[in-house]
């Protein structure tokens, strides 16, 4: 008999070994959320969560993680307000503390050196929290995960009720909602509606990892919608990165504005009228020079254009024909043309003597390819050197110098954002239109002085005379006669002012005449190439256009420029 009631006992004993097992497993009984929506968006929010401690997980107490920072779908940064009212256990203050996370913060209720003993205990943790609804063009809502789903405990039951500050019929709302994992589809809950709040609660236990999220929809007008104004604020508030790139921006543009107004502004233009002759003193290249307020290749092609009107060098063009394309077969790098010294007693304007001194300084003869690169480069340089000298500062200003400050302090300020870790992409974007406004306001800063504005009123008369039709030269008071010694003299001046062809079909008929005159077509002598009365236009086209090209590409050192992108061209 003994036996058997022992043997019974043992079987009681093991029946009773899972349920003792789970009545000592920790989890949690009951999380439950008390929210209530303010008129002005932001939530008071009560969460009671009974615990079931064994001294596993649950030894000093627990905590609760809570995400203060996301990303909205444009990637900008959104950081909302978070601040703990009180915490209780079981009816009594419990102490608690914060510890920042790498997205939010973590709460932890309990003190640090004292062990809870095992058993079932009730968290209360009253925070204050905004920018949490959702508000859509049809209604508003609140997208709400409940419980969180860092929860290394399974949670038996979950549930949530959300009051809204007014009393808001139950058919004008909806309570929606997921459970499980994140990412997860499942709607294992049940829900209800009465007026002005929704209730939900869980239907099966949620397991570690897994949670409860609501979505609870309500009428417009319920709540005050922020206004863009506040928009605004939390966006910079939120976003440091853009708000110093705004700054940036912002500083960038008004020390750019504040400088073009005071130093890149030109002088009001005078009244144009047409003058018959360039204004005294000023060569071709001079005058490109002043008129375009910087040098280039076609001021180059102006001087050496002038100095073969006045007989200081010949312009050889390659031949054409089948001879020019054997030529070109044997030499690519050839450019066609070649200028070639000759003695003149003629005056030279300082700048043309320049070029000169240094392009056959060691020869008579020029090919204008790119083996003379460096030398074509020099006598440029020396040419912009000489020009810079008599002209730069008395008749214009780049004020390039101008953009230093703000290009140092943008560059002293990005260092620091550099050093406090602040170089996000909106900030990097601004660096980007920064250089933009700098590039626009580097041609926007060059301006004449009160002398070169003068000057150029005078230019302008005197290309407005170049650039006249034909059949307009009749309405000119007192024109100059044409001839083939004016259509020379001003040739180079109407290529440094682009106005090469007008000027030269202007001499169409009056070459056809000559040549009908003398039986053979008038040719300048400084100029080897083929020239035709009908083709005028296009040899003066080819002087400041052709020759011009010839003499940049000649200048650039083989393999500086790509042939490959649509540039290039066969052969």
């Amino acid at each position: 008999m003994m036996c058997l009631l022992r043997w019974a006992g043992f079987c009681l004993l093991l029946a009773c070994l899972p349920v003792a097992s789970l009545m000592a497993q920790e989890r949690i009984l009951s999380y439950h959320s008390e929210i209530r929506i303010t008129v002005d968006g932001s939530m008071d929010v009560v969460e009671t969560i009974e615990v079931r401690a064994a001294g596993q997980q649950v030894r000093r107490g627990i905590y609760r993680d809570f995400p203060t920072d996301y990303r909205d779908r444009y990637g900008n940064r959104v950081r909302v307000g978070f601040s703990v009212v009180a915490a209780t256990r079981d009816g009594q203050p419990e102490v608690w503390r914060e510890e920042s996370r790498g997205n939010g913060v973590r709460v932890y209720l309990g003190r640090a050196n004292t062990v809870l003993p095992s058993g079932d205990y009730r968290y209360q943790i009253h925070y204050r929290t905004n920018r949490q609804l959702g508000f859509f063009e049809q209604h508003d809502e609140l997208y709400w995960n409940v419980t969180g789903n860092g929860w290394g405990l399974a949670i038996d039951q979950a549930s949530a009720r959300v009051s809204l500050p007014q009393a808001v019929a139950a058919r004008d709302l909806l309570m929606e909602g997921y459970t499980g994992v994140a990412g997860s589809r499942d709607t294992d809950f049940r829900s209800s509606l009465a007026e002005g709040q929704g209730s939900i609660t869980s239907t099966v236990a949620l397991p570690p990892g897994s949670g409860l999220t609501l979505v609870f929809s309500f009428p417009k007008g319920v709540v005050m919608e922020p206004t863009r104004a506040q928009q605004a604020r939390w966006l910079l508030q939120d976003n440091i990165g853009l708000g110093l790139a705004l700054l940036l921006v912002l500083g960038n543009g008004a020390w750019l504005m504040l400088a073009w107004h005071r130093y890149g502004r030109d002088p009001v233009p005078g009244p144009i009228f047409p003058h018959y002759e360039p204004p005294k003193g000023l060569s071709p290249a001079s005058a490109r020079y002043i008129w375009r307020m910087r040098y280039d290749s076609l001021g180059f092609t102006a001087a050496l254009v002038n100095l073969a009107v006045k007989g200081h060098v010949r312009i050889e063009a390659a031949p054409h024909g089948l001879r020019g394309m054997i030529g070109k077969l044997v030499d690519k790098a050839n450019a066609g043309y070649s200028v070639e010294r000759l003695a003149s007693e003629q005056p030279m304007a300082a700048g043309e003597q320049a070029l000169l001194d240094v392009l056959f300084a060691k020869q008579q003869r020029v090919e204008l390819k790119q083996d003379n690169h460096a030398l074509l480069q020099t006598a440029m340089l020396a040419h912009a050197r000489s020009l810079k000298r008599d002209y730069y500062g008395l008749y214009f200003k780049t004020n390039g110098v101008r953009l230093l400050p703000s290009l140092l302090g943008t560059g002293l300020f990005t260092a620091l954002m550099a050093t406090w870790g602040l170089v996000l992409p909106a900030y990097v974007f601004a660096l980007v239109l920064v250089a933009l406004l700098h590039l626009g306001f580097l041609f926007l800063m060059p301006a004449p002085s009160a002398k070169g504005r003068d000057l150029l009123d005078r230019l302008e008369g005197f290309r407005d005379f170049l650039n006249v039709a034909e059949k307009e030269n009749l309405q000119l008071q007192h024109p100059p006669e044409l001839t083939p010694e004016l259509f020379e003299a001003f040739l180079p001046y109407a290529i440094a002012l682009n106005v090469e062809q007008a000027w030269a079909r202007r001499f169409t008929a009056v070459f056809e005449a000559l040549e009908q005159r003398n039986g053979e077509p008038w040719a300048p002598s400084w100029h080897s190439g083929r020239f035709q009365a009908a083709g005028l236009g296009a040899f003066a086209a080819s002087l400041g256009a052709s020759f011009s090209q010839s003499i940049s590409a000649a200048s650039n050192p083989p393999g500086s420029s790509s042939g490959s992108g649509g540039g290039g061209s066969s052969g």
